[in-house]
């Protein structure tokens, strides 16, 4: 239930962040709400649970998401310290494996998805409210999971940079096997193991079809 848990809250963000510009005019708890709204309106459109135009609804979040998530921040955080060891074309070639295999994760659990709800709770500012965490609730049939998008302003909008469930930083986890790859070989070691899983998780998709 935890993986599935963190890869529909990770599509949820992924979403989230991919509001325009002028989303730094709202609060962060407001384009997080925003962004609830919009992928849930098209988990729970028709067109996402008939197999003929289910494929180009999901293109169509994939592709919002490629195009306006900033992968900048989310490559630097997850990587650390060493991030500075990287190449220009290093750091290139880091961004397009992990964004291939977010895409190659997330996407098919979306087909998971069975009316789960979210319910925002509350927020907490830091840095003179430069930071926030926005935090709720992901409810199933069964259960509420407490979720928190921790967020900040960059460039004109508000972005996640975080996202924690049960109390756990994607981040975090992420940043914990790289350190261990990292301990072990050099960048290009780590380039390597996200491409390979990668394509690992593609190749699944296409087992699954």
């Amino acid at each position: 239930m935890r993986i599935k848990l963190f890869f529909l809250a990770l599509a949820l963000c992924l979403i989230t962040a991919a509001l325009p510009a002028s989303a730094a005019e709202l609060t962060a708890r407001q384009t997080a709400e925003a962004g609830a709204d919009r992928i849930m309106a098209l988990l729970n459109d028709p067109a996402f649970k008939d197999p003929a135009t289910k494929p180009a609804v999901r293109q169509k979040v994939e592709a919002e998401v490629l195009q306006l998530f900033d992968f900048d921040e989310f490559s630097t955080r997850t990587v650390g310290p060493t991030w500075r060891k990287f190449t220009p074309d290093q750091k290139e070639a880091f961004k397009t494996a992990f964004t291939d295999l977010l895409r190659n994760t997330y996407i098919d659990t979306l087909d998971e998805y069975n009316g789960e709800k979210v319910r925002f709770t509350g927020e907490v500012s830091a840095n003179n409210g430069k930071r926030v965490e926005v935090q709720m609730e992901f409810l199933t049939s069964k259960q509420a999971y407490p979720v928190a998008f921790r967020m900040l302003e960059k460039k004109g909008r508000w972005v996640v940079y975080d996202v924690l469930i049960e109390g756990i930083s994607m981040i975090k986890n992420y940043r914990d096997q790289f350190r261990d790859i990292l301990s072990k070989g050099d960048p290009q070691t780590l380039i390597e193991r996200v491409q390979a899983k990668a394509e690992e998780q593609k190749t699944k998709k296409k087992e699954k079809k």
